[in-house]
């Protein structure tokens, strides 16, 4: 099982170098932090932020009146000061000097592996910011307008250097204004993001590429018609080669998941969990986790990421968020866990800013946490089987339950009410069916109680739980 860290180091330097009396450096993020990350069973720390923003790109978050009036009210003594531009927009894969350069990211890497933690960079394979040398050096990188198409639409074209180049976007979305679009089509462009992908992989365990749908080749020609060669095997393949052992993760949306496990991603965003944990149609959820278990294993499981609003915020009822949690933690895959989701954090802290709210955060949002981070410790959780266990009739139907096994350990059970109506009903039995049990409600720390195997088969396993509500049995099953 792995479990995956989100960290905005951008933000978290702004929080360090207020505690040391001067700027962090990638130096400064403390064998303390790592430890305590592998001790809560996390196995890779994804660092969002590393590489540096140019003037260009930076300029486009200074100019936005709605992202400053946000980061006012929200933000004490804001000022331009704490607007860094976006990470999204690469001036370039080296560190920043502010960072430590790329020595720094040497030393924190050699520390991570120390520490049992694999690192993780992103690479931003759809465009470049605004400030990337490649604008002025190969123009015919990118994919270039005109001074009419300039004119037309100001807000997706720019003109540097004397050309006019097209701003990146998702073709569901306004275009990026602080960023270039690439030209998949120019092979020399294609062998250039193979060969920075490549130099990022030797710095680190793991990238995360950012959009990876949109270098899809229909997807490529849908938005900007042109062809383009297959991009995703051609990369996943030298790479590896080159540096063996790298891990690819993919943010994905639009159901290409699959897609992209097939041309070789480890692991793939599941934002269709993530939508359907929102809604209360316990059905949809149960339909997703049937998938096979081989797709289900290379999913990355989330409540909120640097793209979502907080957990605590989409989730505001407690429960619903305790139950949504535990579902995202119990199914197969990876869990991805975003820096201040442990805090119970409801503010969102943008990317275009190096500082993020003051808060608080919800106790509740904390202790659920707490609980998930407790469940994952367990054995069965963590080198176990997984099994859907299907409700037992229809008033059961609400109910979504995460059965985990492992020999000669306790077994795992998680049973969620998924619906905004309480519920008694029961889940079918599993392989306890034929098998005598002690049973115990884990997180309650009730006594422990024994069932049959024939009256478990007769009435399965009940439950009586109020509207997302969740109960977690601990169970030895009786030889």
């Amino acid at each position: 099982m792995h479990q995956l860290y989100e960290l905005n180091v951008r933000t978290w330097g702004s929080d360090r170098t207020k505690e040391l009396g001067r700027t962090a450096t990638l130096h400064d993020l403390s064998y303390d932090f790592l430890d305590h990350l592998v001790e809560n069973g996390f196995t890779l720390l994804y660092l969002l932020g590393v590489w540096p923003t140019g003037t260009l790109s930076r300029q486009i978050s200074l100019n936005d009146e709605p992202l400053k009036q946000y980061l006012g009210a929200v933000l004490p003594e804001f000022s331009e000061k704490d607007l860094c531009g976006s990470p999204l927009a690469p001036m370039s894969y080296h560190v920043p000097v502010e960072l430590g350069g790329d020595e720094a990211l040497a030393d924190l890497r050699a520390r991570a592996q120390s520490a049992g933690l694999s690192l993780m960079l992103d690479f931003i394979p759809n465009h470049v910011g605004l400030d990337h040398v490649w604008a002025q050096e190969h123009p015919d990188y990118f994919v270039l307008g005109n001074d009419y198409l300039l004119k037309q639409q100001p807000d997706a074209y720019i003109k540097l250097h004397g050309t006019v180049f097209a701003h990146g976007r998702d073709p569901f979305f306004a275009p990026w204004r602080n960023t270039l679009q690439l030209d998949y089509s120019n092979p020399a462009c294609l062998e250039a993001m193979v060969q920075t992908a490549s130099s990022i992989a030797a710095r680190c365990d793991g990238l995360r590429c950012d959009e990876a749908m949109l270098l899809l080749p229909d997807v490529f020609q849908s938005t900007w018609n042109r062809t383009i060669p297959p991009f995703w095997r051609t990369c996943l393949d030298r790479v590896r080669a080159e540096h063996p052992g790298t891990i690819f993760m993919a943010e994905v949306y639009w159901n290409r998941e699959y897609e992209l496990q097939q041309v070789g991603f480890d692991l793939t965003y599941d934002k269709i969990l993530y939508d359907r944990l929102l809604s209360d149609d316990a059905e949809s959820i149960r339909a997703h986790l049937r998938a096979d278990i081989d797709y289900q294993m290379h999913c990355v499981r989330f409540l909120e990421n640097d793209d979502e609003q907080r957990a605590a915020a989409r989730f505001p009822f407690p429960d619903h968020h305790r139950g949504a949690l535990f579902i995202t933690g119990m199914v197969p895959g990876m869990l991805l866990c975003h820096q201040g989701q442990e805090d119970g954090r409801r503010l969102h802290a943008s990317l275009h800013c190096c500082r993020r709210p003051p808060e608080e955060g919800s106790e509740p949002h904390r202790s659920a946490y707490r609980e998930l981070m407790t469940l994952l410790s367990e054995p069965a959780r963590h080198d176990g089987t997984f099994q859907l266990l299907e409700p037992r009739n229809d008033r059961s139907r609400s109910l979504v339950a995460c059965l985990w096994t492992l020999a000669s350990h306790h077994w795992l059970l998680v049973i969620v009410n998924a619906s905004w109506q309480p519920t008694q009903g029961a889940v079918e039995p599993g392989p306890m069916a034929t098998r005598d049990c002690q049973f115990q409600d884990y997180l309650g720390g009730g006594p422990i109680y024994h069932e049959k195997a024939e009256l478990l088969a007769q009435k399965g396993i009940e439950v009586s739980l109020g509207p997302w509500g969740a109960q977690v049995f601990r169970i030895m099953p009786i030889k």
